[in-house]
């Protein structure tokens, strides 16, 4: 259970943070929808002229000599017009419209309409201080062929012609990720300075669940090129937010990509959403780092709640934790706040933080974009976290790569007054490979250290597993063991159970460094270890073993079963495992699956193998513990009664190993967790 503590503030202030990519918005849907909505209705997207105003007013001045390329019955040259402007020229290769806007705008003798093409045009040179597009590129700018790109680059190279040295092309469009790659790109190229303002106000009169596509003003200011000169990006995230400046074209497109896939998950949660939103998450960065500063996540609950909205921020190191790192955890844990809507944030774990004062200072605005259509005005969102008013605390150990796994990092975290060494794989932040309980012991200086305990378990599906051997303490027991991991469980079980013998199997020799160097694994004639493929070990060796257990992760990041991978669970190799065993031995698997068709698929395949199969999933992990073996014991209560008692032996010989008066495993819980698969 956690404590919760309150904290109200107002949404005044903000820190240069940018959205940033996220799979969970794929591209091609996202533009798909746009262009099925727009229809011929184009305009309506890119903002009436009071919308738009606050922005282009900035950029363009009543003295400046003014090209609207493509404007189709746009009103925006009126608009411009009626305010002050008095020289502009508008163009547009259909005569009708020519004809059309010649007509509707008698009574301003100033205003010129000309038939004329924006890649062919027929002005001098350094003409016009501003070119003026409003949805003309989006128009042109159909998709990337090389015809397509062509005929832009020709546009672009005329404006760049007809403009004056410091004139400002002005374009108003909502940058579809081929164009603003494009146009960012040939811009810094031509040494341009590039400036991009999301106009919110074009959002504003549109209902919630329509607001899925931002509208932004880009400003590219003709500038003689320089040699060696540096590239002139920037991006403000409102009409008058603070400008970022960004080092690179891909940044830009970055950082406007984030801000569009922002707006189309406050769509869809206006419109109720789905639980794939759930899966989402928005990274936040700071402009200095490649690395996101904030990921939040969004969940909510069916039942009316006391509280309509807040943010809850997860203290540093237990973001992969069973509460913070799941949908299902962020769904129990918004009920227990009794808040109908919460956005959960885990701080990045290359960022710095000194307060939770400082937290919500920077997330405020970004958390308010969140927020239900119908709060109560002047509604202060509360800042929820867990235990103590801080930030947490994680200390790096080391970092490194392994060949077979990526980058990897290893950090102790504080958690209330215990303290955990946890490897990462950083292509999976939110998974913790490996979890040790550190203890303070004495050196040989007599100063105080930390340390791995080994003869404490941090991972309860590990007590699980262990449970199967009280279906062997009345002999010495051989066991297998594929994936080391920290070697926390081989080391506890090396420890708590002298009559063991134990072999692992690790395939990554990384991982066997790591759990020497950070983890106090430490191998001899009773615990041995080879580096080798599981698959391989299993198929050549003639060994025939009391226990094999199997905790060992996929690679793949995409599968549905997440451990172990597919090739060691396929149905021959399930045959290969059980005649491995001893003739009442067991094999124990740790397994992590999503898709429900491959766990059935699954449990089938281990049934046709094994007499019984039994699985133990944990409340509050993903973890899901499977026993098999050749038992004739057929029905819930004999197999209950079997494990229930191994389980009860195991603790009473803990309890005796270590001298300690609690019990490893909750023999209740788990019995009433076990389900019976044949």
């Amino acid at each position: 259970m956690y404590v919760l503590y309150l904290q109200l503030i107002l949404f005044q202030r903000e820190m240069n943070l940018l959205p940033r990519n996220h799979q969970e918005f794929q591209q091609k849907e996202y533009w798909d929808t746009f262009f099925k909505k727009r229809g011929k209705r184009a305009f309506e997207w890119y903002g009436e002229y009071h919308e738009l105003c606050g922005i282009l007013h900035k950029y363009i001045k009543p003295g400046d000599a003014v090209l609207q390329v493509g404007c189709g019955n746009s009103t925006l040259a009126a608009d411009l017009y009626d305010v002050g402007h008095r020289n502009i020229t508008s163009i547009d290769v259909s005569d009708v419209v020519i004809r059309q806007m010649s007509e509707l705008n008698k009574g301003r003798p100033d205003l010129i309409f000309a038939k004329m093409d924006a890649t062919e045009m027929e002005f001098q040179e350094n003409q016009f201080s501003v070119v003026l597009d409003k949805g003309t590129l989006d128009a042109l700018f159909t998709d990337d062929s090389p015809d397509v790109v062509s005929k832009i680059e020709k546009m672009f190279s005329e404006i760049g012609r007809v403009l004056k040295v410091g004139g400002r092309y002005v374009c108003v469009s909502l940058l579809q990720p081929h164009i603003i790659s494009h146009v960012s790109a040939w811009f810094v190229e031509a040494g341009w300075p590039v400036r991009i303002i999301r106009c919110n106000e074009a959002e504003q009169n549109k209902p919630p669940a329509e607001r899925i596509f931002p509208v932004f003003v880009m400003v590219c200011t003709k500038f003689k090129k320089m040699a060696a000169m540096k590239p002139v990006l920037e991006l403000s995230l409102s009409t008058d937010g603070k400008l970022t400046r960004l080092d690179k074209p891909e940044s830009l497109v970055e950082s406007v990509r984030g801000c569009q896939q922002f707006s189309a998950l406050r769509a869809r949660l206006a419109k109720g959403g789905d639980r794939s939103i759930e899966e989402a998450c928005l990274q936040l960065r700071s402009q200095e780092s490649v690395h996101a500063k904030y990921s939040l996540y969004l969940t909510e609950r069916e039942k009316t709640s006391k509280m309509p909205f807040s943010a809850f921020i997860v203290p540093q190191g237990r973001e992969v934790e069973w509460m913070f790192a799941t949908a299902e955890g962020r769904r129990q844990l918004c009920d227990s706040a009794d808040c109908q809507r919460m956005i959960v944030v885990h701080l990045g774990r290359d960022a710095s933080f000194s307060t939770i004062e400082q937290i919500q200072t920077e997330l405020s605005p970004h958390i308010f974009e969140f927020c239900p259509s119908d709060l109560p005005p002047g509604y202060k969102v509360p800042f929820l976290s867990a235990g103590a008013e801080n930030v947490g605390s994680r200390t790096e150990r080391c970092r490194g790569r392994s060949q077979l796994s990526g980058d990897y990092v290893v950090e102790d975290v504080e958690v209330g007054t215990s303290v955990y060494r946890r490897l990462i794989f950083l292509n999976r932040p939110y998974l913790t490979q490996s979890e040790a309980v550190l203890v303070s012991r004495k050196n040989k200086n007599k100063k105080m250290i930390k340390v791995v305990d080994i003869t404490d378990l941090a991972s309860t599906y590990h007590t699980l597993m262990i449970g199967a051997l009280g279906l062997y303490l009345s002999k010495p027991v051989t066991i297998l063991l594929v994936g080391l991991g920290g070697g926390s469980l081989p080391s506890y079980i090396h420890h708590t159970f002298p009559l063991s013998n134990i072999h692992a199997v690790e395939l990554d020799p990384s991982i066997l460094d790591i759990a020497t160097q950070q983890f106090g694994f430490k191998s001899d004639s009773r615990l041995t270890v080879s580096i080798q493929d599981g698959i391989q070990y299993i198929n050549e060796t003639s060994r025939k073993y009391s226990v094999i257990m199997f905790d060992v992760d996929s690679k793949d990041v995409s599968s549905g079963m997440s451990c172990p991978p597919p090739g060691f669970v396929d149905p021959q190799f399930l045959v290969r495992i059980s005649e491995c065993l001893e003739l009442d031995g067991m094999f124990v698997l740790n397994l992590v699956c999503r898709d429900i068709t491959l766990r059935k698929e699954l449990i089938g395949n281990l049934s046709t193998v094994w007499n019984t199969v039994v699985s133990c999933k944990l409340e509050e992990e993903v973890n899901e513990i499977i026993f098999a073996s050749s038992s004739d014991k057929t029905n819930r209560s004999q197999i209950t009664k079997s494990l229930g008692n191994g389980f009860k032996l195991v603790n009473e010989h803990v309890r005796k190993v270590t001298k300690t008066k609690e019990d490893l495993i909750d023999v209740a819980s788990s019995l009433k967790m076990l389900s019976l698969n044949k």
